[in-house]
C-alpha cells in the first residue's frame, strides 16, 4: 500500500475503456481538478534531518554496516534534492504529459475543434510547473481558440480554501486520543533500530525512533520518483508489515483530516465546498457555448481527498469513527489522491439547446459512482447532479448558521 502501488493503480485506471455515451450525446466540457504529480519534498529538512541523525551516530561509531550504507544512500538523496525543494521531478513531468495524452485518446472530439482552455493552479512550485507542463501538452494535441495559465494567491481562496472553524474541530481531544492509540498499536521500530544502530542504549538516549522511522519511510517512497530511482532504494529498511503499518497510520490521519470521519464531527470534507460550488457554477455557465471548453485545476493531495469525500465518489464518502475499518470500507488515500490524482467531470450534450445534458465523473481515470441512482450510469443527468449537491451544500450552510 505505497505510492508506488498508487502509480500502478492510476496507470491501470487510465487504460480503462469508456462506457459508450447515450446515443447522440457528445462531450463538450471537461472540468478537471487534480493534485500534484511526483515532486521533491518541499521542506529540505525532510532530507537533511535523517541524514544528520545517522551522520552523528556514525561519527561516534554507533552505526552498523547496514546503517553506514543507508547513510551513503541518504547522502546521495540529499545531494539529488539540493535546491529542488518542492519541484516537480522528471517522473512528475512524464505523469503530467501522460494524463493529457490519455485524455486526448479518450475524448478525441474535445481536441479536434477550436476549444477554450483555462488552467489554474495554487502557488506551490510543483503545481505551477505541472500547470505549465499540461499547457504545453494541451497545445500539442488540440486546436484552441485560447489557452490561459494562471497561478495566484487569489486562486488559493477556492482551489485550496481554509476554514478555521473546521480546522479547530479537526484535532479535538477525543479524535487525538483515538488516533494516538491507533498509531501506537500500529508502530514497531525495534527491528529498524537494531538494523541501523549497533548500540541500543545510544538509541534510547539519543534517537527518537518513531520520528526517524517515519522520516525514512517518507524518503523510501519519495526516492522512487527521483533520478535515483533506477540505482538507489530505501525500501529494504522496512518489512512489508512495517511499511503497511506506516501507511495505515498515514491513511488514518488523512481520513481524519480530509474524510468524513465521525470522531471530529464528520464535516472535514466540507472544507472543499467552494471548489464544488465552482464546478456546479461552471457547468451551468458554459452550457450554451458553441465550442469545447477545458477547465484544468491543480491543487494539493488533501484538497483532492476532501473533494472526493464531499462528492461521495465510490467509497470516498464513507463515514465512521473506527479507524481500523478503513481498509475494509475501501477508504485508501493512495486510491483517492495518488501522484497526479484527479477528479474529472465530463459534460455531454446533443447540441447547445439540449435540455438534458449528462455528466460522467472520472476518479483517477476510472468511471466513478455518484451517491444516487441513474438510469444511465455511469452517466448522470446534470439537473439531478446539481440538485443533489446543492441540497447537500445548503443543508450544511444552514447547520452552520443555526449553530451561531
Amino acid at each position: 500500500m505505497t505510492i508506488a502501488t498508487a502509480l500502478l493503480v492510476t496507470a491501470s485506471a487510465l487504460a480503462q475503456k469508456d462506457t459508450p455515451a447515450p446515443e447522440g450525446k457528445k462531450p463538450f466540457y471537461i472540468n478537471h481538478y487534480g493534485c500534484p504529480t511526483a515532486y521533491y519534498l518541499p521542506n529540505p529538512d525532510s532530507y537533511k534531518e535523517p541524514y544528520n541523525i545517522l551522520a552523528q551516530a556514525d561519527s561516534q561509531g554507533k552505526l552498523t554496516k547496514f546503517g553506514r550504507d543507508v547513510l551513503r544512500r541518504l547522502d546521495l538523496l540529499c545531494k539529488n534534492a539540493d535546491h529542488r525543494e518542492g519541484e516537480m521531478t522528471a517522473e512528475g513531468g512524464r505523469q503530467a504529459r501522460e494524463q493529457i495524452q490519455q485524455m486526448a485518446k479518450r475524448f478525441p472530439t474535445m481536441f479536434s475543434d477550436d476549444c477554450d482552455i483555462d488552467i489554474r493552479s495554487i502557488t506551490q512550485n510543483h503545481s505551477i510547473q505541472q500547470a505549465n507542463e499540461v499547457a504545453v501538452e494541451m497545445a500539442r494535441h488540440c486546436r484552441y481558440k485560447r489557452i490561459g495559465v494562471k497561478s495566484s494567491q487569489k486562486n488559493m481562496n477556492w482551489l485550496n480554501p481554509q476554514d478555521q472553524e473546521l480546522l479547530n474541530q479537526r484535532t479535538d481531544s477525543l479524535t487525538m486520543a483515538r488516533y494516538t492509540r491507533f498509531a501506537a498499536l500500529n508502530t514497531n521500530y525495534a527491528r529498524l533500530a537494531k538494523l541501523l544502530f549497533n548500540d541500543q542504549n545510544y538509541v534510547v538516549s539519543n534517537i527518537d525512533m518513531i520520528a526517524l522511522s517515519k522520516q525514512l519511510y517518507v524518503l523510501s517512497e519519495n526516492i522512487r520518483h527521483t533520478d535515483l530511482a533506477s540505482s538507489t532504494t530505501l525500501a529494504d529498511l522496512f518489512t512489508k508489515e512495517e511499511a503497511h503499518n506506516h501507511w495505515r497510520r498515514q491513511n488514518a490521519w488523512n481520513y481524519i483530516s480530509y474524510g468524513n470521519c465521525t470522531l471530529n464531527g464528520g464535516y472535514q470534507a466540507y472544507m472543499q465546498r467552494e471548489p464544488l460550488w465552482n464546478m456546479l457554477h461552471m457547468g451551468d455557465s458554459i452550457m450554451k457555448l458553441e465550442h469545447p471548453v477545458f477547465n484544468l485545476r491543480f491543487t494539493n493531495e488533501g484538497a483532492l481527498m476532501s473533494l472526493a469525500s464531499l462528492m461521495e465518489l465510490d467509497n470516498c464518502g464513507v463515514a465512521t469513527e473506527n479507524l481500523d475499518s478503513l481498509e475494509a470500507l475501501g477508504w485508501a488515500d493512495y486510491r483517492i489522491a495518488p501522484p497526479g490524482g484527479c477528479i474529472v467531470m465530463i459534460h455531454y450534450r446533443r447540441d447547445k439547446n439540449d435540455e438534458d445534458p449528462l455528466i460522467k465523473v472520472l476518479l483517477n481515470g476510472h468511471e466513478a459512482r455518484l451517491p444516487f441512482k441513474s438510469d444511465s450510469a455511469p452517466y448522470y443527468h446534470w439537473n439531478e447532479v446539481k440538485r443533489y449537491y446543492l441540497r447537500k451544500l445548503y443543508r450544511y450552510e444552514k447547520k452552520r448558521q443555526e449553530e451561531k
